[in-house]
This record gives C-alpha cells, sequence and structure tokens, in this order.
C-alpha cells in the first residue's frame, strides 16, 4: 500500500521533473520552431494559429532561467547567499557514449538531457546545514538508510528501494557523480549506465540504476520488464519514443476517474479521451483511448484495456491480466503528417509519446488505431458499445476479429 502511494504521487513527479522539463532543451536553434507570429489579436486567433501549426514546446533554457531564482533563494536560506562559480552546480558528468546519445535527443528534438545534469544544482550546502542542525553522522546516517533500502529491494518494492538510496544520498556530502556506461552481460551490443558517486567523507558508491542501452538500435530499457529504474517505460532514442512496458508499476493501480482528473488539473497534460464500457464473459470492461500533449514535451496516445466484477462500485478498474491482453497498434497524425506509431504488441496499455519540439493540441491530431479481440463475442459487444455512443467522434471498420478505429 504505501508503495503504491508513493508510485501514485512521488514517481510521476519525480519522473516529469528530472526527466521531461529539464530535458526539453535545445543544443541547435534550427531544430526549434519560429516563434508565434505577430498579428494574432485574439484567443481565437491564437488557436487557429495553434491548430494548424502547432505550439513550441518548454525549452530548458527557459526553464533554467525559472529555476534559477528558486536556487538563489535556497542559498540565501541556507546562510550562503554569494555562492561561488564551483557551488552552483553538483559536480555530474557524463561520458562521451551518453554524450553522444544526448546529442541525438537534443538536436532532433530539443530536448537536452546533458544540459539537465549540468546545471543540477549544488545541494551540499543544505545537507551540511540538516547534518549540523540535526547533529548527523552522514556516514551512518547513510549506512542505516541503505540497510532500509536493501530491505525494501529484497521485499520486491523496488520504488520504496529507490526512493531511500536518494534520500541516504541526499543526506550526505557530495563531491562528485560520474555517470558512464560499461559492457552489459554477454551481448557486446549492450551496456549498462553507473553511477560512481564520490561522498565528502572518503566513501564511494558505484551504483547500478536499472537502464540498459542497446546503441545499434537506439533502444534504452530496464533489467526488467518494469521499465529503466522501474519507472514502468522504455526509450527508444532514434525514434524519440517514450512507452510503457507490459509489467509496469502503472498496472498495479489499474484505472480510476481520479487518475484523468488529475491530468485535467495539471498544467504539463493537455488530453482528449474516449471510454468504451461494455459487458463481457461475466464482467465490466472498460477501452479507454487518450491523445495529446504529456509534459509539455511530447504528442502521444494510449490504449487502456480494463475490467472488474459485474456489479462493482464506483469508478476503479482492474488492468487487464496476461490472458485477457490484445494485440494494439496505433499511429498519430496531425493533418497528413505522420507523428508516431507503434505496435502490433499484445499489451494491456500501449502507450506511446513522441518527444518534439513542437506540440499540437488533442483535437487537431488524428489518431488510428486498431484492437483485435479473441472471439466475435466480445468484438460485436465493443462496436455495440461503440455505435450506442453516436457522435463520440470515433468511426471504425472491420476486419475479422481487427476493429480499426479512427479517434
Amino acid at each position: 500500500m504505501f508503495e503504491k502511494l508513493i508510485s501514485t504521487v512521488l514517481v510521476p513527479l519525480v519522473f516529469v521533473y528530472t526527466l521531461l522539463p529539464g530535458m526539453l532543451g535545445n543544443r541547435s536553434s534550427q531544430t526549434s520552431p519560429e516563434a508565434l507570429p505577430t498579428g494574432l489579436h485574439s484567443l481565437s486567433d491564437y488557436v487557429a494559429y495553434v491548430e494548424e501549426n502547432g505550439a513550441p514546446s518548454y525549452s530548458t533554457a527557459v526553464f533554467v532561467r525559472q529555476m534559477a531564482p528558486v536556487y538563489e533563494l535556497l542559498r540565501t536560506l541556507s546562510g550562503r547567499p554569494h555562492a561561488t562559480e564551483g557551488e552552483k552546480t553538483l559536480n555530474a558528468h557524463i561520458d562521451a557514449t551518453l554524450s553522444e546519445l544526448c546529442g541525438y535527443i537534443a538536436e532532433n528534438s530539443g530536448i537536452d538531457v546533458e544540459l539537465l545534469i549540468e546545471t543540477l544544482p549544488n545541494l551540499n550546502k543544505p545537507a551540511e546545514l540538516a547534518n549540523q542542525v540535526l547533529h548527523l553522522d552522514a556516514a551512518k546516517m547513510r549506512e542505516m538508510i541503505f540497510v532500509l533500502r536493501d530491505k525494501a529491494y529484497a521485499e520486491n518494492y523496488p520504488l520504496l528501494g529507490h526512493l531511500l538510496f536518494f534520500f541516504g544520498v541526499y543526506l550526505s556530502i557530495i563531491r562528485e557523480i560520474s555517470i558512464y556506461t560499461v559492457p552489459y552481460g554477454e551481448n557486446p551490443d549492450e551496456i549498462e549506465i553507473l553511477m560512481d558517486i564520490i561522498y565528502d567523507d572518503g566513501d564511494r558508491a558505484v551504483v547500478h540504476p536499472g537502464i540498459i542501452i542497446r546503441p545499434s538500435t537506439g533502444e534504452v530499457y530496464g533489467f526488467t520488464d518494469g521499465g529503466m529504474i522501474d519507472l514502468g517505460f522504455d526509450v527508444s532514442v532514434y525514434d524519440l519514443l517514450v512507452y510503457g512496458t507490459v509489467h509496469s508499476w502503472q498496472r498495479e493501480m489499474g484505472f480510476d476517474l481520479f487518475y484523468d482528473l488529475l491530468s485535467d488539473i495539471l498544467p504539463i497534460y493537455n488530453l482528449a479521451t474516449r471510454r468504451i464500457k461494455f459487458d463481457y464473459a461475466d464482467k465490466e470492461w472498460m477501452i479507454q483511448l487518450w491523445k495529446g500533449n504529456y509534459g509539455l514535451a511530447s504528442n502521444g496516445l494510449e490504449i487502456g484495456i480494463y475490467n472488474r466484477p459485474k456489479g462493482s462500485f464506483g469508478s476503479y478498474y482492474f488492468a487487464a491480466s496476461d490472458d485477457e491482453m490484445m494485440p494494439l497498434s496505433a499511429k498519430l497524425y496531425h493533418g497528413d503528417k505522420l507523428l508516431l506509431e507503434k505496435g502490433p504488441v499484445t499489451h494491456w496499455w500501449l502507450s506511446a509519446f513522441k518527444l518534439s519540439p513542437v506540440i499540437y493540441l488533442p483535437d487537431s491530431m488524428t489518431m488510428c488505431f486498431s484492437i483485435t479481440f479473441p472471439n466475435k463475442t466480445m468484438l460485436a459487444a465493443f462496436t455495440a458499445a461503440v455505435d450506442r455512443k453516436a457522435g463520440n467522434g470515433l468511426t471504425y471498420t472491420l476486419d475479422g476479429l481487427t476493429f480499426n478505429g479512427i479517434f
């Protein structure tokens, strides 16, 4: 239960803060969309322009400028308002292999991971203050926290283990962090990312965060099907695509209307969705479609398959089990331009998010998708549910057991 709470609240926030906004940078102005033109005199003019041309993604340069006063405030509160140049950023760096991959992403999407790493704030002074005020022995405290971390890992709570690790690192004073790659296993085309952390007290730790890279294809994935660092997502670098894994932590969370309400509230999402509910095999089923903007950095889509016992109360559904998954595929267009495609893949939740310097309004994008059902009875129940919702923006054709839809 505790891990589910962490997964629901903290992990998405950490993922968005560390992975998406910080990566939204530009090394080459050639990849930036043109600035919005002058002469847009009303909101309707602006909306019409964005519907046709899209809008620029959030950039790292803007993010860094916005965060600068926050970092300065933190330094002021810690009693060191005039930090030296060496104290302004964390002493962290990456190797040439990672720099090349980051460069590819930056040049083709405007999203810059390396720039984020280079501008991470130095948190040593707040950590030193915490140690002084609380009279902590950083090394002993770190050791105690890491015992709890190892217990969480042993009991199969990887997300809790990751959080305990980062908490232990935060309470320590960090001298340097090196992020580099080494060969992984016996496959010559697989490398693993390691973090070499050197503490001020002389201790050193080599951390395996759980990220493997296949340089020949640009695929980045985790040790298991739980995704990189157990976040539930893998990445195709050369396709600029982030996608969900089958055995992600999100599967344990199922679906609840609260999730969609939360995405409506958060300004980093702008989504259009359709829910198709039907009964089949003594269960209430729901297949949901999403399309839109994710994290101010990508255009994306989702197809989720969920069910629950008949007569259930409320809006919660369980994610489809392994034997209930179906072959799914989807493409996302803006006009005639293909933005992304994913599948076919047998899944309970096909999700794909294309990193891009331009994002489009959900209603200006078209999602073409297919779902192959296990039998005619289930397909008929689903199509009947679609037909009952006339005017829901869905059209379709049938090809055997495959439902080909347009949303």
